[in-house]
């Protein structure tokens, strides 16, 4: 019969749980409760574990984490010892012998050596960055990848996935990778997401929701779509696509429109880049401005109402 011998890690955590750990050992510790994996292996061996196992799957609190870190160490020194390595043990003589006084017999014993308060407080030090930087981590990008949802629909309207086509209905999700159609002259939708943004999809628009983890970002392949979009996290802007052109957005109010070889963007609050696609050209479109791409037009930016005394 043969056992796996423990790995150098994990003799130090036995050594932690049975309060044999030299000053060096404690450094050595705390320095690798920095790796994640490592991180893990020290909670599936202490019976700390079943506190946080579900940080991840469930994200908890803050303070919730916290308030177990006070509560721990707070347990840690209530529990320890006397300054004196000597216990004394005070015992009352039985009643066959009640004339005699009580007993007081003393134990030279050593204690043994107590976990480190000062140790526990670094572990779940480590321990806490490495979990709760991971569970914002995973929030903050969960929020970011967020299916947009459908407010309202006029006529008809179609949700084409990547295995079927049906009806849209006022609260359906917009998931990643499926087409909103409005079908006909009358069909509209209104589009909005969990921070408030909203695209009002004009008649027979067809738009493909490709928004990820990375950011936002919806390709028009034909018709017009209006949008009032809030401020966007810092380096993942709102992006539409068209065949021509790229419209990178990080908070202002537009109305985009492709087919027939072109891309016509109109702003009215804010400013925006408007990218030419097939040789990466770029111009700044500003609040009162339109810009086109087309075959044999110029990228330029130009007033929407045009105004001799008003240059672009």
């Amino acid at each position: 019969m043969s056992a796996t011998n423990p790995s150098p890690f994990e003799e130090l955590v036995s050594r932690y749980l049975d309060g044999g750990l030299t000053d060096t050992d404690a450094a050595e510790l705390v320095a690798s409760l920095a790796e994640p994996a490592l991180a893990v292996r020290f909670l599936e061996m202490t019976r700390l574990n079943s506190e946080i196992a579900g940080l991840l799957s469930a994200p908890v609190p803050d303070g919730a984490m916290v308030e177990l870190v006070r509560m721990d160490i707070e347990k840690s020194l209530a529990a320890a010892p006397p300054s004196t390595g000597v216990r004394l043990r005070i015992a009352e003589r039985t009643q066959s012998s009640a004339g005699a006084g009580p007993t007081v017999c003393s134990a030279p014993r050593p204690l043994p050596p107590r976990r480190k308060p000062v140790l526990r407080a670094l572990a779940w030090a480590a321990m806490f960055l490495v979990f709760a930087g991971a569970a914002i981590f995973f929030l903050n990008r969960t929020r970011l990848a967020e299916a947009p949802a459908v407010a309202s629909v006029e006529g008809e309207v179609q949700l084409i996935g990547p295995n079927d086509e049906h009806p849209v209905t006022p609260g359906q999700s917009w998931q990643r990778s499926e087409t909103l159609k409005t079908v006909g002259p009358k069909s509209t939708a209104t589009v909005t997401f969990g921070d408030g943004s909203r695209l009002e999809l004009g008649h027979n628009c067809i738009a493909l929701n490709q928004s990820s983890k990375e950011g936002r970002r919806v390709e028009l392949h034909h018709g017009t779509v209006q949008a009032a979009l809030k401020k966007q996290p810092a380096r993942r802007p709102f992006v539409f696509s068209t065949p021509e052109a790229e419209v990178i957005v990080v908070g202002t109010t537009l109305k985009l429109a492709t087919g027939g070889h072109h891309t016509r963007l109109d702003v009215t609050e804010g400013e925006v880049r408007f990218r030419r696609r097939h040789d990466g050209a770029e111009v700044a479109v500003k609040a009162g401005y339109f810009a086109v791409v087309a075959p044999n037009v110029p990228l330029v930016a130009k007033p929407l109402h045009a105004d001799p005394h008003r240059s672009p």
